[in-house]
């Protein structure tokens, strides 16, 4: 009876082992880009007139923006914004290098004032 509780109590505390629970590297950095993602989305279409129009317009930018940020932001600070929303000096520094990359490239819509200066 002795050795039946015991490895029973072996298996059970064996069964509830959180190494199988942590994050994969990829699967952080999966997590982290999606929730970045949003998180830009949002905070771009925050004051928008047309919302609907505007999250399809910053989706692109804003993915291309996240996944640059998550292949050089160290573990620590992406565990701080998934798990404590914190929004560090670290990333602040990588977005604002991962946004001139991304939109740098991006046509913009074209404004009144550029369609009277073509005419």
């Amino acid at each position: 009876m002795k050795v039946f509780l015991c490895f029973f109590s072996i298996v059970f505390f064996s069964a509830c082992s959180t190494n199988t629970l942590q994050q994969t590297p990829k699967s952080r950095k999966l997590n982290f880009e999606q929730t970045f993602a949003g998180y830009c989305i949002n905070k771009e279409i925050k004051n928008s007139v047309n919302k609907d129009v505007d999250r399809l317009r910053f989706t692109k930018p804003c993915q291309c923006i996240a996944k640059r940020i998550a292949n050089n932001l160290p573990k620590r600070e992406m565990d701080k914004f998934l798990f404590e929303q914190k929004i560090t000096h670290t990333l602040t520094i990588s977005f604002d290098k991962a946004a001139y990359f991304c939109v740098q490239n991006a046509r913009q819509p074209k404004t009144l004032f550029e369609i009277e200066k073509l005419n």
